[in-house]
């Protein structure tokens, strides 16, 4: 069972990555979906379609469509870390996290996303994540392409 999960999981990774799509592992939904209030970890998948995140046995989780997406940035937060874990671990005691954030809006709601990532790789992410939103804006703005103009009927000539 175990086997058929892993090949499922590496068939959609691949499959992501041959359609141009970019998948991070090791990533943990914190917080801000409607109707998802516990921590998830997974893969978050960045397409110029949507932004998707599967959960680490290959379960769709949710998925937001670029056209729905504000903006995305990343962050690092320090913790310096308990009096007591200064004194056992010292200059250890401390760590630093990095997280993705997603603004999301659509008719019923806005949300903001928050999702743990590994180190280095939340700024890449967001950048990504901003080129292909703005690209889906522009897309549904962009008005169609104007028929060309036609040359006025001539009169018919005079005998």
């Amino acid at each position: 069972m175990r086997g058929a999960r892993v090949m499922l999981s590496c068939a959609s990774f691949l499959a992501a990555a041959a359609f141009g799509a970019d998948s991070f592992r090791d990533v943990q939904y914190v917080s801000g979906k409607a109707g998802f209030a516990k921590k998830v970890s997974g893969m978050l998948t960045i397409d110029e379609q949507a932004v998707s995140f599967v959960d680490e046995k290959g379960k769709p989780i949710f998925s937001v469509p670029m056209a729905e997406i504000d903006k995305s940035d990343a962050g690092k937060e320090r913790e310096e870390g308990s009096f007591g874990r200064k004194m056992a671990l010292g200059v250890f005691a401390s760590h630093t996290d990095e997280y993705l954030k997603i603004q999301t809006h659509n008719a019923s709601a806005a949300e903001g996303l928050v999702f743990k990532v590994k180190k280095n790789t939340g700024s890449g992410m967001a950048a990504k994540i901003n080129f292909w939103a703005g690209k889906a804006k522009a897309a549904a703005v962009e008005p169609p392409p104007a028929a060309p103009p036609q040359k006025p009927a001539e009169p018919p000539p005079l005998d």
